[in-house]
């Protein structure tokens, strides 16, 4: 069976995406990327081509990573009624009980737990943790290793690194990023920057590479 897929944006993500997708030579790729379409690749078009109807009947995967959240989500929202499958892959656990939105993306070995909530264009990395009766916003980023104790809420587009553990009933804001290794044990607001064991807030932008 023949499937057409359209990614939208190209870069390293968007080649785990394909990877995991297993595409096979007969599928149909279109590939939304400025890069690929300024070097000639077949199948490739300027990025802001992907709302054109031609590709209505394609499936969408936003392939936007962590430093671009904020215009995934406008992607998605914009996007709309197209096809924008979640992909979970067959190695993670979900339970029956959680709910799971369009566009979201599970990496290998992540468990998830009764009652959760995931909302669109998240992305959870391997083996990630997510613990009953989570509520996670749209196009958020996970990356390895993240733990989620239980009823844990966590805002739109927010960004948690690597190995991190955040504590059962803290509140995390929007657009939050969190360091990597970093232990949260109190609430965090939107727009904060914080990273460490114990958390510090950092007044400046906190980068990630």
């Amino acid at each position: 069976m023949t499937r057409k897929i359209a990614f939208v944006g190209y870069g390293e993500l968007g080649k785990q995406y394909q990877s995991f997708l297993q595409i096979k030579a007969r599928d149909q790729v279109t590939y939304f990327d400025d890069f690929l379409f300024n070097s000639s690749v077949l199948n490739a078009l300027p990025f802001n081509h992907y709302g054109r109807d031609l590709y209505s009947d394609f499936s969408f995967y936003v392939a936007l990573g962590y430093k671009h959240l904020n215009l995934k989500k406008n992607i998605i929202e914009e996007l709309g009624a197209s096809n924008l499958p979640e992909f979970i892959h067959q190695s993670a656990y979900v339970n029956p009980e959680a709910t799971i939105e369009k566009a979201v993306f599970v990496y290998p070995m992540s468990n998830i737990d009764k009652g959760v909530k995931i909302g669109f264009g998240t992305l959870l990395n391997n083996s990630t943790v997510i613990s009953h009766d989570c509520c996670i916003g749209a196009c958020c980023y996970l990356s390895p290793g993240v733990v989620l104790s239980g009823q844990v809420s966590i805002g739109d587009c927010t960004f948690i690194g690597s190995g991190s553990v955040v504590a059962n009933g803290i509140e995390i804001g929007s657009n939050v990023t969190i360091g990597i290794g970093t232990v949260v044990t109190k609430d965090i607001p939107d727009n904060s920057f914080v990273i460490g064991n114990p958390m510090r807030f950092l007044s400046n932008k906190l980068d990630i590479i």
